[in-house]
């Protein structure tokens, strides 16, 4: 015999106010723009420090 599921007894069956979806949405929105803005700016500062360490103007002065 299968025994009930403990989470469905702790499951609320009100609905969720308009109000708090908004605020989780615009929480989940922030988080991932937040993400993105650090992943632009970590992209770009390591792009900019494998130029400095390696840069290809110099290479192509001493094959010359």
């Amino acid at each position: 015999m299968d025994k009930p599921n403990p989470f469905k007894l702790i499951e609320p069956t009100d609905p969720c106010p308009p109000r708090l979806k908004r605020e989780i949405v615009s929480e989940i929105d922030l988080i991932r723009n937040t993400i993105t803005v650090i992943d632009v700016f970590i992209g770009d500062l390591f792009s900019t420090a494998s130029a400095m360490a390696n840069p290809p103007h110099l290479h192509e002065k001493e094959e010359k």
